[in-house]
């Protein structure tokens, strides 16, 4: 017997980013939870690395004052952390300057292709490794600390992502951020069946990329959205989050946090601590 059901109108989801960007650190709950709750709509969901910075003494010119430059990134990256509560510390621009953002991002190519279930987990703790710890994540025992620390085999990524492979694989995501006309971070681009395309630029809000989705699809598509996964879930994924992350996956106030943890995790299952006066939670 033959489904009478309508199949579900679909969009290709393009994400350029990059892991040193602080908009798409700040953009991260966001874009999770429009994941979680419009999957079924989208086809295929790629994440685009976009170079933002390939060595930082060229960065900005040759000419541009270090110094000056440096302090520059790690006030904007506190001040990001201050006024959207998704904490940045920044000062490791001033103690040592991430060198490159090519190293992490030639990983994740390869743990896109080879471990595509711990992909986005890896760039969140490289994410998490320089915005809150203050580590330069070009270095190669920070990323291969963090590649331990998910279960892989840290020495073989380290080689694959830096081999010839490696690089094409980092050149493609250029190549292709640059076709989309991907010039700043975060931007998503939807394209729906009949290639039509509409792009989303900057750290906007949730309601901007449902509003996008609706533009994107069939005139008449009534968008129904599935819940957002239970925490315990979400945590098993991404074994550290902020508070602001869980207000905004949960639509919560920020008073009502720690309640929502202790009665859905459990006291005994995660660690709380505080940075810059931002609570996070850590499952144990």
């Amino acid at each position: 017997m033959k489904s009478n059901e309508t199949p579900l109108p679909k969009v290709d989801l393009f994400y350029g980013t990059d892991p040193l960007c602080s908009f798409c650190w700040v953009f991260e709950p966001t874009i999770r939870k429009f994941r979680y709750q419009y999957a079924k709509y989208i086809a295929d969901d790629t994440t685009i690395m976009g170079g933002m910075i390939e060595k930082w003494d060229t960065y900005g010119g040759e000419e541009v004052d270090k110094t000056s430059q440096a302090l520059g990134i790690a006030t904007q990256w506190h001040e990001i952390g201050d006024y959207t509560r998704m904490v940045i510390d920044g000062r490791i621009w001033l103690d040592e300057p991430v060198r490159s953002s090519y190293p992490s991002s030639q990983i994740y190519g390869i743990m896109h292709r080879d471990y595509p279930e711990k992909a986005n987990l890896f760039l969140r703790k490289v994410r998490e490794t320089v915005m809150l710890w203050n580590q330069d994540v070009s270095k190669r025992e920070v990323l291969e600390a963090i590649l331990n620390e998910i279960g892989l085999d840290a020495k073989k990524i380290w080689e694959d992502a830096h081999s010839f492979e490696g690089r094409m694989l980092m050149n493609g995501d250029l190549s292709l951020a640059q076709t989309l006309t991907i010039s700043s971070f975060p931007t998503i681009i939807m394209v729906n069946e009949k290639n039509q395309g509409i792009k989303v630029v900057g750290a906007q809000t949730y309601d901007a990329l449902v509003e996008a989705l609706q533009q994107i699809l069939p005139e008449g598509t009534t968008l129904v959205p599935n819940p957002v996964p239970s925490l315990d879930v979400v945590m098993k994924e991404q074994p550290l989050m902020l508070s602001k992350e869980m207000e905004v996956l949960y639509d919560l106030s920020e008073s009502e946090v720690n309640k929502f943890v202790d009665l859905t995790l459990g006291k005994e299952n995660y660690q709380k601590g505080e940075l810059f006066g931002q609570p996070y939670y850590q499952k144990v």
